[in-house]
This record gives C-alpha cells, structure tokens and sequence, in this order.
C-alpha cells in the first residue's frame, strides 16, 4: 500500500538521505585507530558537509559528545592527520590526494634507487603474490592502500614474497589485517629482528605458537587469567628456556609442596633444567628423581652425625662447668706443700704402691 501524495512526500522529507562517501583510506587506515568520540564526530562533520570550515562551537551544537571534551577531540583529529587548523577554524585534510601523492613519490623513489632496479622487473610475481593475499584474507577486496604495504615489504624490507605472504597470514589469523598502522608495525617489528626469509620467520613463529599454548596452559595451572608480568615470564620460558607444555606441566608438579605457589619458583625450576642441558620432559623427571635420591641421602647423613661423638661439649649443647677459684696461696699452705710432696701424683698411681 503505498503513501498518501502529500503525507508521504512529508514523512520522506525528513529522513537524513546522504550521498556523501567515505574514502576506503579512512576505513583502512584510519578508523580502527580512533577513538569513540574522534569517530563520531568526524563521521557527523562528513555527513552534514562542514568539512571546510568549523569551529568547537560548531561540533558542540551537534551534541553528539560532552563539551568539555571536544576540544581534546578535534587536537585527536589534528594528530591522526584527518583534520587541519588556522587560528580557531579547522578543515579537513583530503586524505586521498596526500595516499595518491605518498605513493607517488615512494614510486620515484624506488625507481632512482639503483638497489632496487632489478626487483622492479619482476611485476608478475608482486601481482600474483597481492592477488593471493587479496583472494584468501580479503575476499577478493584488497584496499589499495595494503598495496603499498606490499610494496614497502618487498622492495624496501626485501622479504621474501613467502614472508610477506605470512604477514597477512598472522594479521589475519590476530584479527589485525583490516589495520593498517598494525600491520605496518609487525612488517617493521619483523625487518627489525631479521625475519626477511622463510628460515629464521618460522623459527620465531614457532616459538610465538608455542607462547601462546605456555599462556593458555599456566593460566589453568594457576587458575587465573595472566597480567602482562606473568606473560613475559612465560614468553621467555619459551624464548630463553626453550620450555614446552611437558617441561612446564612437570615444573608445576615439582613445586606443588609449596604453599604459596608462584610462577617465579616454576620458572626457577625450568631454568635449572636448561643449565643442565635438559629439554625433554622425560629427562628432567630422570634430573628431578636422582635430586631428591641424593637429597635424602645428604638428610640420612646430617641425622647419623647428629647421633656421633661431638668434638666439642658446647657443639654437643653442653655447658662447662664453672673453674673453681683456686684458693689463696697462704705460708700455711705452702709449708704442706713443702711437706707433702705427694700431693700432685694422681690418686691412681698411688694406689699402685699399697699404703
């Protein structure tokens, strides 16, 4: 049924009917990095056509946020690159010219460098690599601007095309592919640490796999979700130790004595395994059975010397006894002694001769 000419005409007059669009470069690279109130404010200016020319006033008539943080707000836009000002007016950037313009001059750039000449001659291997990562984590949609991304991966970073491929794969898989500011830092973080070819990549990414099973598995030991501390004393077990479930599962038991249980007493555990050479789970209970054989073996010992002939009576908790106080030395006293020169010979040799 349709509307009545005039009502309808009336009721259609006050939607908000909009044709302005948004430029992918703001979706891709910008969006996911803003704030709530930056968002909602930059996407109210787009849609009501104040791009050229506003002010805090004109941003406080929408409402759309408390006053006293617009212009917290409008400095977020100033820093992202969205927005530009002149005394108290602002406007907005064309953030497609300046994308078209950057990638221009990184194009020249490339083009003058004689390093990177011969790279530029292989064109059907940077197609099929982007058309792969467009196909399988973009559907088919690959925003321009992760192009370029590409191309800074190849020709200035000189991954391996397989290592560029698995940086989409890990965004993909961490649920950061649609952030460009994200997956440029893991590029650079990669190029950083050496990870150019497949080798040396696949050995970080195995141990970042099995970080994260160590996480997943010592929160449930501990029964507790993990702060950032506990996290990087798991990621170096896994990194420095080279500690796997079975090593951390086996450390975890060997301290469950322990009243107050805590992951540094785990972590010295595994530590003292690694000083040993030990890497399998099976060694370290081999390592761990003959520690407490000789342990108990070193208390057997302590006990039977408890039970031995002291060298001393203090060491044996025996108290000296007191010297008596040698008597005065007196003429009378001396005159015995003159007397009776028998009196230093012990009693026992005395008794040898009779009386």
């Amino acid at each position: 049924m349709g509307m009545g000419s005039g009502k309808g005409k009336e009721e259609l007059s006050r939607l908000l009917i909009n044709d302005s669009l948004l430029p992918d470069i703001f979706l891709v690279r910008y969006a996911q990095e803003l704030s709530k109130n930056a968002l909602l404010v930059y996407l109210w200016l787009n849609m009501t056509g104040d791009k050229n020319s506003f002010n805090e006033e004109t941003v406080k008539k929408f409402k759309i946020i408390p006053d006293d943080e617009i212009s917290k707000t409008l400095a977020e836009l100033m820093a992202s690159g969205l927005i530009n000002r002149k005394d108290k007016t602002y406007s907005f950037d064309d953030i497609k010219a300046r994308e078209v313009e950057e990638y221009v001059q990184a194009q020249k750039a490339m083009g003058t460098d004689p390093d990177l000449s011969g790279l530029k001659s292989d064109e059907q291997e940077r197609k099929t690599l982007a058309d792969s990562i467009s196909k399988t984590f973009y559907q088919g949609e690959l925003p321009y601007i992760f192009y370029r991304l590409i191309d800074k991966c190849l020709y200035e970073y000189k991954f391996d095309s397989i290592v560029c491929y698995k940086l989409f794969e890990e965004g993909y898989d961490q649920s950061i592919h649609r952030s460009n500011i994200q997956m440029e830092n893991r590029a650079r973080e990669w190029f950083e640490k050496g990870y150019t070819d497949i080798k040396s990549l696949e050995k970080q990414l195995e141990i970042d796999k099995r970080t994260k099973k160590l996480i997943k598995l010592t929160g449930s030991l501990m029964r507790k979700r993990l702060n950032g501390l506990d996290i990087d004393r798991v990621k170096s077990w896994a990194e420095d130790l080279g500690a796997t479930e079975e090593l951390v599962t086996l450390a975890f038991k060997e301290n469950e004595f322990r009243t107050n249980l805590t992951l540094k007493n785990v972590g010295d555990t595994l530590t003292k395994w690694h000083d040993q050479g030990i890497k399998t789970a099976e060694d370290a209970a081999k390592f761990s059975e003959e520690e407490h054989k000789e342990n108990k073996r070193k208390a057997t010992r302590r006990k039977a010397n408890a039970g031995s002939v002291w060298a001393t009576g203090e060491e044996a908790g025996i108290a000296a006894e007191p010297k008596a106080e040698e008597p005065k030395n007196t003429k009378a006293s001396e005159d015995t002694n003159d007397d009776d020169g028998d009196s230093n010979i012990p009693d026992s040799v005395l008794d040898m001769f009779g009386d």
